[in-house]
């Protein structure tokens, strides 16, 4: 483990893996700066020369930028417990984990070592906070100048503003009563062993905004959560556990309270201390296990009614209807209900009121690719009829019909698919024209004539014409005739047809297509737009899910994508603008070549969104993350087997960098195609390929600190082994009995323990050192981490029937 992340970690880190380490400085600390510059004159090239004019001075001043007051909302990348959750924490540290890992060390605190944070996190109950009654965490909302200004009965920070904050600027405060602040606050030399900056591969989360070098500091609290005692009785006065005790936690700023972070703290009279507060959020801690990661994921695994969820409960589907199938009709429903359909109202085109079957995208059976999806220009086309029931199946009609409303309801994007429709009939008019005109045709001679008016103008213009034009004329020898018009075709639309079919036309749109202008600059931005269409995208939530018992709260669904669903949904956004049979076969043209374009994007689009997309090398014409299937020669398939699954949970929203993996039989990672909050408790995974595993996981980056059972951490392994030397691991735990008891090294203090730093790090060396047989060397904040860190929990589902693993 390093002082400093010396690389990004995006690159070096495997997905699962993490790097600590103690800090990340930045070059030039924030804060207000001058420099000054001193040049004396001299009448001569010796010092003692006589000097000239006085020194010459000049002064630039100049401010290093860095959060002060507040920052910004997106800048807390996590919350450890989550925000509103309600569990069995009393054994967990507090942490927040930052998007900016240089962010805790961006300003010197007086007194205090460079590698000191000027942050810190407080875990405070109601009746430790003055104030703030009207807001869930305590919190006063004032501007610079109303927070700073003197009080007889509050001690403010001793904060020099810097230049680019106004008076008037709002900030966020806190006070504590002066007492317990001294109980909780760190002290200032425990300061640098609460923060560390910690590198992970973000290739299996939700972009989120996060930082895509994957690095992140962390700021982790020094008490432990408020709990009622196990088995407590609220008849007792003692809390009621089944709600929980109310625990807050502040992000609050230490700049200019720094004489007052001491054994003996000197608070001036001041009956309470006021403090900044950057982020808070509160949280119930109860003394039994109630709704913390890993009971929320077995939840996953279990019916409405208790029992063991099994494959037919894991598939996104409606439940099973009641009863028995003891009929024709009630198994034909039955089936239609297993394969992922729902019945809907139908009105018919002539007010007949009747039901259609109807299926999104998001389908529990992997269907079967059709031609005719890809080949309809009307949604009528893709109305399936059931004589034998008299039923019809609207999906890939709801799918035409849902790509043309989402395409004409985009601007931009018809705008450009129009351009290069337009584009594509000039270029194939004037391939026509080559074609059919005796003008522009081969000679007997075998050579190729110019192939446009101005291309044979051009050409005299590059023979002896002028010579020729001052040569005086000769006799002619005979009768001159124009030469006799070709007869019009009989069948101007079959000659069309006919060049629009062949090879060479098709050569010619593909070439022009592949270039960087014309037709190839339209259709980028085509298959840009066409490409996020693949992955749903736009699509409605209710096209995707129809019905919410599909998928009911705290429940993962698994799902195959309906290619035919994808190829009707393409087809209804290319339909617009067609306007005759020319146009409808010159689309049939392109078509391949649209798709394949589109395929491409949808491929590479989550690679480009976290900037990690490479360009293909010039010796292989496919791109790197092509999807099967995605060739220009490979007609209308558009995305090889893609598969997904639905949560719906609050370990959406208590974790929002949640991981998820999905690995191949091999236990290779798949591709990720995307990964999206579609609210803040639905996420949406779409994997290129089967899984035969999926994982979710705690992030990395956001997994918890804490002790285990009795208030014991087991020891884990500092030294890093030799290479091929088979060794330890660096962070194995060195054996199941190997130990240390953290609470043997707290603070008096009302509610949870309060760690001792002062007592804990050398007692935490020795008990290292004596567990390695050797010296480890100082203990450093991310040695700190890596002992004081609770193992990321993670649920798996393996094998084809969805059981829980």
């Amino acid at each position: 483990m390093s002082p400093s992340p010396p690389h990004p970690a995006r690159d070096t880190i495997p997905p699962g893996d993490l790097e600590l380490h103690d800090h990340y400085l930045p070059a030039l600390p924030a804060g207000d700066y001058r420099i000054e510059a001193t040049h004396t004159l001299r009448a001569g090239p010796h010092d003692g020369a006589q000097v000239v004019g006085g020194p010459f001075t000049a002064v630039q001043r100049f401010t290093v930028r860095g959060p002060q007051v507040r920052i910004d909302a997106d800048a807390v990348v996590a919350r450890q417990p989550p925000d509103a959750a309600s569990g069995r924490f009393a054994e967990v540290l507090p942490h927040v984990v930052l998007g900016d890992p240089m962010l805790p060390w961006e300003r010197p605190l007086g007194g205090a070592s460079r590698d000191t944070p000027w942050l810190a996190l407080l875990v405070l109950t109601d009746d430790q906070l003055v104030g703030g009654i009207t807001t869930p965490t305590r919190t006063v909302s004032a501007t610079v100048a109303e927070f700073l200004a003197h009080d007889a009965a509050v001690l403010k920070p001793a904060l020099t503003v810097e230049s680019d904050i106004g008076p008037g600027d709002p900030c966020v405060y806190i006070q504590v009563a002066a007492a317990e602040f001294h109980a909780v606050a760190p002290r200032l030399g425990e300061l640098r062993f609460l923060a560390h900056c910690r590198g992970a591969n973000t290739g299996d989360r939700p972009i989120l905004g996060l930082q895509e070098d994957g690095l992140f500091s962390v700021i982790v609290a020094n008490r432990f959560p408020t709990a009622a005692p196990p088995g407590s009785d609220p008849g007792t006065g003692t809390k009621d556990p089944s709600t929980g005790t109310k625990n807050i936690v502040h992000l609050v700023s230490l700049e200019g309270h720094e004489r007052i972070l001491a054994d003996t703290p000197d608070f001036q009279g001041r009956s309470s201390v006021a403090l900044l507060s950057l982020c808070s959020w509160s949280f119930q801690a109860q003394p039994d296990r109630e709704a913390d990661f890993a009971d929320l994921a077995e939840g996953l695994t279990r019916t409405p009614s208790g029992t063991r969820a099994g494959r037919d409960d894991m598939w996104l589907r409606l439940p099973g209807p009641p009863g028995q199938t003891d009929t024709a009709a009630r198994r034909h429903v039955a089936r239609r209900i297993d394969d992922g359909y729902l019945p809907l109202p139908y009105l018919t085109r002539s007010g007949e009121a009747t039901y259609g079957w109807y299926r999104g995208p998001l389908t529990p059976v992997l269907p079967a690719a059709t031609d005719r999806a890809a080949q309809a220009t009307t949604a009528d086309a893709l109305i399936a009829y059931d004589p034998a029931w008299g039923s019809f199946d609207l999906s890939l009609a709801a799918a035409f019909d849902t790509g043309r409303a989402l395409a004409l309801a985009d601007a931009p994007f018809a705008q450009h698919l129009l351009a290069f429709k337009q584009a594509t009939r000039h270029l194939v008019d004037t391939l026509h024209h080559q074609a059919t005109s005796v003008h522009l045709q081969r000679d007997g001679s075998g050579r190729t004539r110019p192939g446009t008016a101005r291309a044979a103008f051009g050409a005299l213009l590059d023979g002896h014409l002028l010579t020729a034009l001052g040569t005086p004329p000769g006799r002619p020898r005979a009768a001159w005739s124009p030469p006799t018009p070709a007869a019009p075709s009989a069948d101007p639309a079959g000659g069309l047809e006919a060049v629009l079919r062949s090879d060479a036309t098709r050569a010619a749109l593909a070439t022009a297509m592949d270039a960087d202008d014309g037709l190839g600059e339209h259709l980028t931005r085509v298959a840009d737009w066409l490409g996020r269409l693949l992955l749903l995208h736009p699509v409605p939530f209710t096209h995707l899910v129809p019905d919410e018992r599909m998928l009911p709260r705290e429940s993962l669904r698994f799902f195959h994508l309906d290619p035919s669903w994808l190829d009707a949904l393409l087809s209804g956004a290319l339909s617009i603008g067609a306007q005759s049979s020319r146009d409808t076969l010159q689309d049939q043209v392109v078509a391949a070549t649209i798709r394949a374009a589109a395929a491409e994007k949808a491929a590479g689009y989550r690679a480009t969104q976290r900037g990690t997309a490479t360009d293909s090398s010039p010796e292989d014409p496919t791109p790197e993350g092509t999807a099967p299937g995605a060739a220009a020669s490979g007609g209308d398939a558009v995305l090889g087997p893609v598969s997904g699954l639905l949560l719906r949970s609050a370990l959406v929203s208590g974790w929002p960098n949640l991981a998820v993996r999905a690995l191949d039989e091999a236990g290779e990672l798949l591709p990720v195609l995307r990964m999206d909050h579609l609210s803040p408790t639905v996420l949406l995974c779409l994997f290129e390929g089967l899984p035969a595993a999926v994982e979710l996981r705690e992030p990395q980056e956001g997994f918890r600190f804490g002790v285990e059972d009795h208030g014991l951490i087991p020891l884990r392994n500092l030294l890093a082994p030799p290479p091929a030397s088979g060794g330890r691991p660096l962070g194995e735990q060195i054996g199941p009995d190997v130990t240390f008891p953290v609470l043997d090294h707290v603070r008096a203090g009302a509610g949870g323990p309060i760690l001792d730093l002062g007592s804990l790090i050398p007692a935490l060396t020795a008990a290292l050192d004596a567990a390695h047989g050797t010296a480890v060397g100082p203990i450093g904040p991310a040695d700190l981490a890596l002992q004081m860190v609770k193992v990321p929990e993670a649920i798996r589902f393996t094998g084809p029937n969805g059981d829980r693993g």
